[in-house]
This record gives structure tokens, sequence and C-alpha cells, in this order.
């Protein structure tokens, strides 16, 4: 096990009529003017936005509004909100969504308190010192940014997606309610389900040794959404079922399943350059590349792959054939994945041959195997 220091200040307000809290934690953090962020979708259909003016109304708390996020967040959209903070001097961030929503918010409370230099921050990898205290009321279990120190933004203008890591992105408060997810559609759902299971993968396979304790957490993470996906799936109104995969996509993200390890990324990594050219389902990216990366790669470690095989999806062992065990259990996560309705094809995807020079150009990525980019060529034929 490596050292590491695990810093995760986030109170979490969990269960039904959670949002009720609101204003009590906007009193907490001494706020008394929030920017509030949504998509102007199922934050409206649900009723939530509303009742979230209404308790700024009854505590006398004024709020600006930004209803323009979009999936994959925009930056000159949050050029335009960091510019609108300032203005309006709002003292916190209040994102009512999903991962677009959070991080939207996320990068205008830490803008809100720079320079003009916002955006080299992300280009040159450097992180913010200071942000606007920062909530969120979770309506999409999926990115788990509401306890994350993460935040990625799309430059629509080059058409490529970065991301940053800086501890003033974890946010000062999280709502979570699992009745605000039963009206997403299959298919949104589906794209959460893989992108919590994805964010605890790239945390297991890794080449740091004696980290058992997370190895069994990290495992334990996973059988709970497979046992629950399916649940939500064909339910959408189960509430246990939305509680677990809810929380599972904070645990996925906190850092709580990496902490002592290195950590690989690289299906994140190549499915962010095809989220930034085609605006595709961060999900849905996930479940194409992370099986052709798998194997790719499990050679370079096959008892790993065949403890994931045996200890998450319960495949038997045969200790005469390691590497057949490996590779069904790398079956089973892409059979997973085409279950819940998500392509596992680059075709699937709508993924076009002619960009594929662009999306392995100059690339690299990954820690459990450092892949450069003939080798991303290779993932990327593998899930043709």
């Amino acid at each position: 096990m490596d050292k590491f220091t695990f810093y995760s200040p986030t109170k979490f307000c969990f269960g039904k009529n959670a949002e009720d809290n609101l204003g009590e934690l906007l009193d907490w953090i001494s706020s008394r003017k929030v920017m509030i962020f949504h998509m102007s979708g199922p934050e409206l259909r649900s009723g939530i936005l509303d009742r979230v003016k209404e308790t700024l109304a009854e505590g006398q708390i004024e709020f600006v509004e930004a209803g323009g996020v979009k999936a994959n967040p925009r930056l000159d959209y949050t050029l335009k909100c960091i510019e609108t903070a300032k203005e309006e001097k709002v003292d916190s961030v209040l994102a009512i969504g999903g991962g677009s929503c959070i991080d939207t918010a996320k990068a205008t409370a830490a803008g809100a308190l720079c320079g003009d230099d916002f955006w080299e921050h992300f280009q040159k990898n450097i992180p913010f010192e200071k942000a606007l205290p920062i909530g969120a009321i979770v309506t999409i279990a999926a990115s788990g940014s509401e306890g994350s120190e993460a935040c990625l933004l799309k430059d629509e203008e080059h058409n490529i997606k970065v991301g940053l890591h800086s501890e003033v992105f974890r946010p000062a408060y999280a709502i979570e309610n699992p009745e605000l997810t039963f009206s997403l559609p299959k298919y949104q759902t589906a794209c959460g389900i893989t992108d919590i299971m994805m964010h605890v993968i790239e945390r297991y396979f890794t080449n740091t040794k004696g980290t058992e304790l997370t190895d069994q957490l990290s495992e334990g993470v996973l059988r709970t959404m497979i046992k629950y996906g399916p649940v939500v799936m064909e339910k959408p109104d189960h509430y246990e079922a939305r509680a677990e995969i809810m929380w599972a996509g904070v645990i996925a993200h906190n850092g709580i399943c990496g902490v002592g390890r290195e950590i690989d990324l690289a299906s994140h990594m190549i499915q962010d350059v095809i989220g930034g050219l085609y605006d595709s389902a961060h999900g849905a990216g996930l479940a194409t590349i992370a099986p052709a990366w798998m194997r790719y790669v499990y050679k370079h470690d096959i008892p790993r792959f065949v403890r994931f095989a045996t200890e998450v999806w319960r495949v038997p062992n045969d200790p005469f054939d390691q590497e057949a065990v490996a590779l069904e259990g790398i079956q089973r996560t892409k059979e997973f994945f085409k279950s819940l309705g998500m392509p596992v094809t680059l075709h699937e995807l709508g993924v076009c041959e002619k960009d594929m020079d662009f999306l392995c150009k100059n690339r690299c990525a990954g820690h459990f195997v450092e892949l450069h980019e003939e080798d991303i060529r290779k993932v990327y034929e593998l899930a043709k």
C-alpha cells in the first residue's frame, strides 16, 4: 500500500425529502446570494427547482439562475457564468442535476475568485487555490461529482474535453434524494450505472500491491451495481435500488476506492476524446471502450483479472486455465453493459473510421499499462 492523504469534507444529506435541509445548509455556509445551475429538464419536471426557489424565498436568500447547462459542460457557457457570478457578487453556487451541472458550478465557483487565467488552470493542470462554497442537489446518479475533487469542461472550439483535479472542487454539501432519480430515462440510468462501475474498475486495476481493504470495498461496490442495476432498469421507482446506486456513485468517485494505490483512468481518457468530438454520452463511451481496454491489457496481470472475475462476477475459478477465467470476467462485463442497453462497439456508438487518426494522435493514457498512440489504436480495433 502506498502512503496517502484522504480528504473528503462534503456533508451529505441523504434520503427521502433530503432537499428539506437546503435552508439549514445555506445557513451553515453563511450564504445569502446563491447561483443556481440546472438544465431546464428533469429539474423542472420533478418540481425540485420550484421547491428550491421556495426555500430561498422563505430564507430571504437572493439567487441568480443559470439554466443553460448542457451535457458535456461547455467552456463558453461557463465563462459567461463566471462573469455573471462576479457581477452579481454571489457567495455560493448550487447545482441541481448531474455531473454536467455540478462541474459547471464547480468551474464557476473557482473562476469567480480567480483572475483572467481561468482556462490556463485546466490547460496546464494547475489546481485552483480557492473557490466559492459549492452545493449540489443530485438528480442523476452517475458521475459522483457531488463528492469528488474532479471537474471536466468541453472546449467546443477545439472539440476537446479537459479535466482538472483540485481540492477546492469538493462540494461543501450534497443533497441526495433517490426519489429525484425516478423519472430518469432508461438510457440515462444505464449510462449512470456504467459510469459508476467504471470509476471503481479504473481504481481496481492497479500495479500497487497490498490494498486488500480497498480491493474488497471496490468489489462490494461493483457487486452492488450488478445486483441493483437491472432492478432500476425494470422498476425505475424502486426506492432501495435507486438509493444503493446513488450512494455507490459517491463511494465510487470520492477517492475511497483508490486510497493507497495508483489508479489507471485509461478508459476515461480515451472516452473523453470520443465525447469531445461526438458529444456522446459519457457512460456510453465507457461501455464501448472499457471491455476493449481489458482485452488489450489483461495479460499484464492475469491474477488481477482472475480476482476480478471470481470476486466481482462470481466466475468459478479454474487453477488450470487462469486465462480463460480472466477472459470470462471481461466478457461478462461487456455483456452486462449490453444488457443495460449500452453500445459496446464503436459502430453502435457512432464512431467513424475517418476520425481514427484524430482520436489516436499524440495520445497517452493510463498507469496500469501505459498506452501510447499505437496502443490506443489497438484498443479501438478491439472495440469495433
